[in-house]
């Protein structure tokens, strides 16, 4: 094996990561990355496949993908091109030459739809101001109550009230509204993984991958769960951790592979 698959295989093994794990990840055949570790160059499909190959295998490490694909170029006697592109990327550029002259068409079409909406709402606006919403009638109970009783006879002045409580009462109806019901939360508990410098990290949250590769210095990564976080990491000491906001202190040294488990209570190993 020489110097381009061996290191390679050390990048690998010095992050803990299988040939399974990656090729799960990169969607590479294990025996694809085999290959390369080999530099067993003529079991892969050839050509820009290959540096395909490299490229996603240095970038998945978090190690330079155009250095690695430099040295493989170098070994395989391959001159890599201008610009490396996988071959499912398409890259086409529009044939100018099909429509010499721009069609002023478009643009008058929507000029003319724009102007047909503006006549249209105008026209419902007109129609709206000479049809106005009929008021609600008043009821007789609210004319009867509101007219001034006229000064006469005592039977006169019943005739109205009388009047008033022959009237059936109208029960005001009252809405009942219930409670709104509180969203059930997404999570219990969160952890913030801070990186004092470049350090490759996996994430699962309840089981779920949520973050896979190198953690750049100076940035980091908040990660939300309702049971179990597992955080692997091949540099421990370039990491700093919060669980729900309070900092764990150190979890290693430096380049050095662990695994965490934390659950709501905090860190369980």
């Amino acid at each position: 094996m020489g110097s381009f698959g061996d290191k390679l295989r050390r990048e690998r093994e010095m992050r803990g990561i299988t040939l399974a794990e990656m090729s799960e990840s990169t969607k590479i055949s294990t025996r694809h990355l085999e290959s390369l570790e080999k530099e067993d160059f003529g079991s892969l499909p050839g050509g820009v496949f290959n540096k395909g190959f490299v490229r996603a295998y240095a970038r998945f490490l978090g190690l330079d993908e155009d250095e690695a694909v430099a040295d493989y170029a170098a070994l395989a006697n391959e001159a890599p091109p201008p610009e490396d592109k996988f071959p499912l990327d398409v890259h086409e550029q529009p044939n100018r030459e099909l429509n010499p002259k721009k069609s002023n068409f478009p643009m008058i079409f929507a000029v003319a739809a724009l102007i047909g909406i503006l006549i249209g709402y105008t026209a419902w606006s007109k129609n709206k101001k000479l049809h106005p919403a009929t008021p609600e009638t008043v009821s007789a109970a609210t004319m009867t109550a509101s007219e001034p009783v006229a000064s006469g006879s005592a039977e006169q002045q019943r005739a109205p009230a009388e009047q008033i409580s022959n009237l059936p009462v109208q029960k005001n109806t009252s809405l009942e509204f219930s409670p709104p019901t509180r969203p059930k939360p997404e999570y219990t508990f969160s952890i913030l993984i801070k990186a004092k410098e470049d350090s490759w990290i996996s994430v699962i949250a309840d089981g779920k991958m949520v973050a896979q590769g190198v953690l750049g210095q100076n940035r980091h990564k908040l990660v939300r769960a309702m049971k179990e976080i597992t955080l692997r990491t091949g540099n421990a000491g370039g990491i700093e951790i919060s669980h729900n906001g309070k900092s764990l202190g150190p979890v290693g040294s430096e380049s050095e592979t662990r695994t965490l488990m934390f659950t709501p209570a905090g860190l369980t190993q």
